[in-house]
């Protein structure tokens, strides 16, 4: 479900779009006009990818579920453990991970409004976005020990464009000298600070003050939870306030950014909300 917008959108202009009922929406990514990311229903252990446009809300593509080719099409991941790496050219890339590890493992390329797999490589490890490229390894195991073996892949292909071998040294540099994703997609994330009460998040762009403070409040039945409450500011004007979160065994970080002129924030875990801010 979304509320759309038409027109020029004006400050505090929003719309909003809900993952479902028990959703958690859980990573986002943006692309040249599109908001992507993943929502996981901690329930069920499934997880699905989904595609808006930025400046509406409008679904491109919902409960796109990632499966693997060939006969046995099961589920990346078991349908649940998945995340997300990188954008570019209007792909979004994912990977599973290795088998009882954190580390990341496969690279897949979504055309998410086309709902597809543009390619895939579950042989190769994501590394760093180079722009043009990307540096990616292949785990080998040499007399017993484990070594990267290093490429440079197409990003809009997955064909292998250069081959470094197992050394290290021009890799490390590549990689070291890549933009962060925040810089790349020209994210705004909060910095947190402890200040007695609780905590506070908050990001500033220009003269908007996004604050986000997490508090802990006794709920209907009396019991302690945490809430979260963010507030919009336009120098000494509230522009926008609501409750992200309530009732929580903690509190929620990590919940807003800001893309552009747009805030975007995830409500009780499964409203996703863009509110113009400037």
């Amino acid at each position: 479900m979304n509320t759309e917008v038409s027109g020029q959108p004006e400050a505090g202009t929003q719309w909003s779009w809900s993952g479902g009922n028990g959703a958690l929406i859980w990573q986002l990514m943006f692309g040249d006009e599109t908001v992507m990311g993943i929502k996981r229903f901690p329930r069920e252990r499934k997880a699905a990818f989904f595609c808006l446009e930025s400046s509406t809300g409008r679904v491109l593509c919902d409960d796109f579920v990632l499966t693997a080719e060939g006969e046995n099409a099961a589920p990346v991941g078991d349908g649940w453990m998945i995340g997300l790496e990188t954008v570019h050219g209007g792909l979004l890339f994912c990977h599973t991970y290795q088998q009882g590890s954190p580390e990341h493992q496969g690279i897949w390329a979504l055309d998410l409004p086309a709902g597809r797999v543009a390619w895939s490589r579950p042989d190769l490890v994501y590394t760093a976005n180079l722009g043009d490229a990307f540096l990616a390894y292949r785990s080998l195991v040499f007399a017993g020990f484990p070594e990267r073996d290093y490429y440079l892949i197409d990003p809009m292909t997955g064909r292998e464009l250069e081959h470094f071998g197992t050394a290290h040294e021009r890799p490390n540099r590549l990689r070291d000298a890549a933009e962060s994703e925040e810089e790349r997609q020209g994210i705004l994330l909060p910095d947190v600070v402890f200040d007695g009460p609780g905590h506070v998040e908050r990001i500033e762009s220009g003269a908007t003050r996004v604050t986000v403070r997490h508090r802990m409040e006794s709920g209907a039945e009396g019991l302690p939870g945490w809430v979260s409450a963010l507030s919009v500011t336009g120098g000494d004007r509230l522009v926008h306030e609501a409750v992200m979160a309530s009732g929580e065994p903690m509190p929620v970080f990590n919940s807003f950014l800001i893309k552009d002129d747009r805030l975007y924030y995830i409500k009780e875990r499964e409203l996703l909300v863009s509110l113009v801010i400037s």
